[in-house]
């Protein structure tokens, strides 16, 4: 070997020598996960990405052992197993792979309240940003349908949590009608799928959205608490429903949504319920109109059968007015006629008296008349004549004028 060279094994070797000596035992690591692959056997290789530097990474390898005993933990702590974008906390040594030329970081163990941590930092930031412009509050705030029957089902398209909950609804009995919007509801893409797939059920002509997915790990669950997936329950025309997870669960979009029930049975559940507790209304309503005009018929009735009385006695008193009007009109008319035979009998012996008593009856026999020399006018007595006066005295057989002289 020539002085200041190496052969490649000789760099490694030093290499790994110089990491042993500054790394001389398993050390902590964080990061997230990206490009996860596992084989057959168990084994598992990603790489670890620096949150900060979005270039720099560390090629992480774990044996099928550790795996196993890893993947235990994560599922007795309720996380699940490992996937792309989790930001883990991990153990390991740092090796030198000779045969790719690259370091490793060889994987003993992983920190699960760190994991479970981030994701509900994650989580409560989210909160926070909805929260801060309002948008956790505007589903809430829209009217919930009285009779939610046309449902927008926003969910993986047969899977078990869509069978159960089309399944609950037709063995109602109850007439729903549901769209399905497919959309996947983890990996990668699940948060993009999912916002989409809210906004077309959305879109359509429905009273509600209904976003479903069955149990599942923290991390199975973890796309129902990003902001995209958050913003577009928020946004949604209509009231959502979400029915996510397990009963521990409570996600992002729960916190959104306008009605939050634990799973999607209860969603369905709680659609049925609403839609019954309408019906018994209206029942109960029916009922009571029922009840109202039965009773109204009733009092109309009595009323009508005491009129009916009121009118029977009515018409026999108007009988009796009738005889007694009857029997008065023909007493008016006999009295009225007896009067007037006497009124005649009367005036026709006034007038025989009249006849008796006239002027010419009465010149007729010895009387005479003095009047004034014109005839108009009648003297009644001696102190209406002067010495001199003319008069004219009327006998029946004519007229003498006549002078006053001295008496």
């Amino acid at each position: 070997m020539s002085e200041g060279t190496f052969t490649v094994a000789e760099l490694l070797s030093r290499i790994d020598r110089a990491i042993a000596e500054t790394l001389p035992g398993p050390v902590w690591v964080r990061g997230e996960i990206t490009g996860l692959r596992r084989t057959s056997a168990g084994a598992a290789f990603f790489r670890m990405a620096d949150a900060e530097l979005d270039d720099t990474a560390l090629e992480v390898t774990a044996r099928g052992r550790v795996m196993f005993e890893i993947d235990k933990q994560l599922d007795s702590s309720g996380i699940g197993p490992l996937r792309d974008g989790v930001e883990l906390r991990a153990r390991g040594t740092v090796v030198v792979d000779p045969r790719q030329s690259r370091i490793r970081f060889s994987l003993l163990e992983i920190d699960p309240a760190f994991t479970a941590g981030r994701l509900a930092l994650q989580r409560a930031e989210v909160l926070r940003k909805l929260s801060a412009d309002g948008s956790l509050e505007a589903n809430r705030r829209l009217p919930i349908p009285l009779v939610p029957q046309r449902i927008g089902l926003v969910t993986s398209r047969g899977s078990a949590a869509h069978a159960d909950f089309i399944d609950h609804l037709r063995r109602s009995g109850l007439r729903f009608s549901v769209k399905t919007a497919h959309t996947a509801v983890q990996g990668e893409a699940a948060a993009d799928s999912l916002s989409g797939a809210i906004a077309r059920a959305g879109a359509a002509d429905v009273d509600i959205v209904a976003l479903i997915r069955g149990g599942g790990s923290k991390l199975d669950l973890a796309v129902f608490d990003t902001e995209v997936v958050g913003r577009a329950v928020a946004g949604s025309p209509v009231p959502v429903v979400t029915g996510i997870g397990h009963e521990i669960d409570r996600t992002v979009a729960d916190e959104a949504a306008a009605v939050y029930q634990k799973t999607p049975t209860a969603a369905s559940e709680w659609l049925v319920s609403t839609v019954l507790d309408f019906v018994g209304r209206v029942d109960a309503a029916r009922v009571h109109i029922r009840m109202q005009a039965r009773n109204g018929l009733e009092r109309a009735q009595g009323e009508l059968r005491s009129m009916v009385g009121v009118l029977g006695s009515t018409s026999v008193m108007l009988d009796q007015q009738r005889s007694r009007l009857d029997h008065l009109s023909e007493g008016i008319a006999d009295s009225g006629r007896s009067l007037i035979l006497g009124e005649s009998r009367r005036l026709d012996s006034l007038a025989e008296w009249f006849s008796s008593v006239g002027v010419d009856q009465t010149l007729s026999r010895g009387f005479a008349i003095v009047m004034t020399p014109d005839g108009g006018r009648v003297l009644r007595s001696a102190g209406q004549l002067a010495p001199g006066d003319r008069a004219v005295i009327r006998f029946a057989d004519g007229t003498v004028p006549v002078e006053v002289e001295e008496p």
